[in-house]
């Protein structure tokens, strides 16, 4: 069994490759057979470990990752995907879990990206320069004709390392860091990629918001969030990657305190097959992933790489 290291997946996939799979994923009838459980999670103290297996087509897949939030020298999450052959339970391909989740989640945030905001958007705004951060620039790039990208991290230095970094890989986009309430008055869409336990939007006026989407990807357990009550009371629509957000997320319990319901919301695939009509409000997208988008990813990878 082959096994690659974070570099050579990130070589080998492109986040277009990752976002035209799952968009093909849920344009297809035949689901392949998904067997997708909740992912089990287990908590030790800050950090938590998390083991996802998933069925689908001809392949069975496990990511087993470690999401270390205090981390300072470290990648927060950290972690070993595999795939394997459904009918011989045959190991096919091992590798780095980091590039996988990052792929697959900047792939769903650039799906929201595609059919819940005008196609002439080009303004970006990121809160949050970590891995997430950067997928979902990758991601925006890759759906919208962005132009202008703002960052805030509350360490300012990493917010320049970033711009840094992102300068010398799309020199014709303007970057720029700017406190949180300028960039959500300067940014049609605006990406929450943070670990934090308190919401980290502040209260703003209506006008602020007017038109934009929020896609928030960085709470993942009942105790995180990043969305604000007022912000939550501020949206007109609040639509999720699975509906299993709904109970995975702080932000997804909270929204049900503010009249946002499963039985009002989209997800993804009712989106990709029935877009919404885009109107001039405030819509917030979330996303927790799925163990059967990680298999996805690992799919097109592997299939990728047999071909060469």
């Amino acid at each position: 069994m082959q096994f690659l290291t974070a570099n050579q997946v990130n070589s080998s996939l492109s986040m277009k490759e990752v976002i035209d799979s799952i968009e093909a994923f849920h344009l297809k009838e035949d689901d392949g057979g998904v067997i997708s459980p909740e992912r089990t999670q287990i908590k030790d103290g800050n950090n938590t470990g998390l083991l996802m297996p998933s069925f689908h087509g001809d392949y069975y897949s496990v990511k087993l990752v470690g999401s270390a939030p205090n981390n300072k020298r470290l990648p927060t999450i950290q972690g070993i995907m595999s795939l394997y052959d459904r009918q011989t339970m045959n190991p096919l391909l091992a590798c780095d879990a980091i590039p996988i989740t990052n792929l697959r989640t900047g792939a769903l945030g650039g799906l929201a990206m595609k059919y819940l905001i005008s196609k002439a958007t080009s303004t970006l705004g990121i809160i949050g320069t970590g891995a997430q951060g950067w997928s979902h620039l990758e991601a925006a790039i890759a759906v919208r004709p962005i132009k202008s990208v703002i960052v805030y991290n509350r360490t300012e230095s990493r917010g320049k390392d970033f711009i840094e970094k992102a300068q010398k890989y799309y020199p014709d986009i303007t970057f720029s860091q700017q406190p949180i309430v300028e960039l959500i008055k300067n940014s049609e869409v605006v990406v929450t990629a943070t670990t934090s336990k308190t919401p980290i939007l502040p209260k703003l006026d209506h006008s602020y918001w007017k038109g934009k989407l929020l896609v928030a990807v960085g709470s993942f357990r009942p105790d995180m969030q990043e969305i604000s009550d007022d912000v939550l009371q501020k949206a007109a629509n609040t639509y999720v990657d699975t509906d299993k957000a709904w109970g995975e997320s702080g932000d997804m319990i909270q929204a049900k305190q503010h009249g946002h319901a499963p039985n009002s919301s989209l997800t993804l695939k009712h989106i990709i097959n029935h877009p919404p009509e885009i109107k001039n409000e405030l819509t917030i997208f979330k996303s927790v992933g799925d163990s059967v988008f990680d298999l996805i990813t690992t799919k097109t990878l592997y299939e990728k790489i047999k071909q060469t």
